[in-house]
């Protein structure tokens, strides 16, 4: 073989390759870029995060651009590493980037804007310069805080008691209700005129003079509050000591603790642990239940309190468990015990729809009812239960029978109400006065 004849061909190779390179680099795809839409500004501003993909060359450049009223603010200028030669496979996989937008940083006011966003890749299409994808978003700037206009006067709510708020707002939300200190009572339409209720409560082991107040986040994030009239009636709670008998350790808690899956080698200690870790986790469990009831009123009127019933025990009593004269454990007794006759029917306290009906822990058989509008009421330690979640009930409804399962010394009811997840004294529920007065007048219930 001559040396000319190595030459062409060693040419002829260059040239192949040469070829098959130009064809693979310059592919005609695009980057791609996403990016949610539309973006919505509040006065906090938005976070919005770009992602820049290539499968082909890799990403070269990416530019985003703020349009708004006055003009355009340049947000983002980023080149990637690479070259011509064989562009940037690091990031064919795609990168993401991070913009915020600032509207006191720049000057927005309230109304229309566009993001746009150009993404460049390393093809050697259009003279080199590479292929260009754009994407052109548009931004909704409101930096405007809702307007809530309380309806309500003067409120006065007991310590561990309930009341109700009508209000409007002027705009859709994200989230509206009353705020307790930290804790939040989800608001309710009452009519398409933006008119709103939120049935809240102070709970029972709040601070004194606890803050309260109709709260609103628009759809952007912009945040008002707005404050009404309102007392707080305080109200001391009793301390109970409670004796635990021997057989009441020696057979009652073995039973439980087994059926729980604990070890019952010491009594004490078992009841120790249930009282306090399972209690803890039965707690949570109806929490979870709870959060999301009825955006309606589903209650008729007073709720009434179990048939030829005697109290036995109060809302927030302060418990100490006492053995051998020593105090072995305590908890707040978070309703009222009914005693009737043993296996007494349970009837429901109002209209509801039943939201969980099986064993929940301390409470033995347990059923819980959602009255519409953040109101539940719980029925514990039933020998029997006759209905099943999802069940629709009226007032009078029989749900099972009185028993003594759970952490139950004797058979009765434990009988509570929860509003917003906070329990409430259920003696206010069945006043018919407090009912009309504090609750349904507030919601626009006429009177009978």
């Amino acid at each position: 073989m001559t040396t000319s004849f190595r030459f062409l061909v060693i040419l002829g190779l260059l040239i192949l390759c040469g070829v098959a390179l130009s064809i693979f680099r310059c592919e005609g795809t695009p980057p791609s870029i996403e990016l949610a839409s539309p973006i919505l500004v509040g006065k906090t501003g938005a976070d919005v995060s770009i992602q820049v993909s290539d499968e082909g060359s890799g990403w070269r450049e990416v530019r985003v651009i703020l349009e708004h009223a006055d003009g355009e603010m340049p947000l983002l200028a980023i080149e990637s590493t690479g070259g011509l030669i064989f562009g940037s496979q690091a990031t064919t996989a795609g990168n993401t980037f991070a913009v915020k937008i600032d509207p006191a940083a720049l000057k927005l006011r309230d109304g229309d804007a566009f993001l746009n966003v150009t993404a460049r890749d390393w093809s050697w299409r259009n003279f080199f310069s590479g292929n260009e994808q754009q994407s052109r978003v548009p931004v909704l700037v409101d930096l405007t805080s809702p307007r809530i206009v309380v309806e309500s006067g003067l409120t006065y709510v007991k310590r561990g008691g309930a009341a109700a708020v009508t209000y409007t707002i002027g705009e859709l939300t994200r989230r509206d209700g009353v705020e307790v200190e930290d804790h939040f009572y989800r608001g309710y339409p009452v009519d398409e005129g933006g008119r709103r209720v939120a049935v809240f409560a102070v709970p029972e082991n709040g601070t004194s003079d606890p803050s309260i107040r109709v709260v609103a986040e628009d759809l952007v994030g912009n945040t008002t509050d707005a404050r009404w009239a309102s007392r707080v009636q305080e109200r001391d709670f009793p301390k109970v000591p409670i004796r635990l008998p021997a057989r009441f350790l020696e057979r009652k808690v073995p039973e439980l603790a087994a059926h729980l899956g604990m070890n019952a080698d010491d009594p004490v200690a078992a009841f120790q642990a249930i009282n306090s870790e399972t209690r803890s986790q039965n707690e949570a469990r109806i929490a979870e239940l709870i959060q999301n009831t009825e955006p309606t009123k589903l209650w008729n009127g007073v709720f009434h309190q179990l048939r030829n019933s005697k109290v036995t025990s109060r809302f927030a009593e302060r418990r100490s468990y006492l053995f051998d004269g020593k105090k072995v454990s305590q908890a707040t007794h978070y309703g009222y015990d009914l005693a009737s006759t043993a296996g007494a029917p349970v009837t429901a306290a109002n209209d509801g729809k039943v939201l969980f009906a099986d064993d929940l822990g301390i409470y033995g058989g347990c059923v819980l009812i959602d009255h519409g509008l953040g109101v539940v009421s719980l029925y514990g330690h039933l020998a029997r239960i006759d209905v099943k979640a999802g069940d629709s009930v009226l007032r009078g409804a029989e749900l099972g029978t009185t028993g003594e399962t759970g952490l139950a010394g004797g058979d009765h009811l434990h009988f509570a109400i929860l509003v917003g997840g906070t329990y409430v004294d259920p003696l206010e529920w069945w006043d018919p006065k407090w009912m009309r007065e504090r609750i349904e007048a507030r919601i626009g219930v006429p009177a009978p």
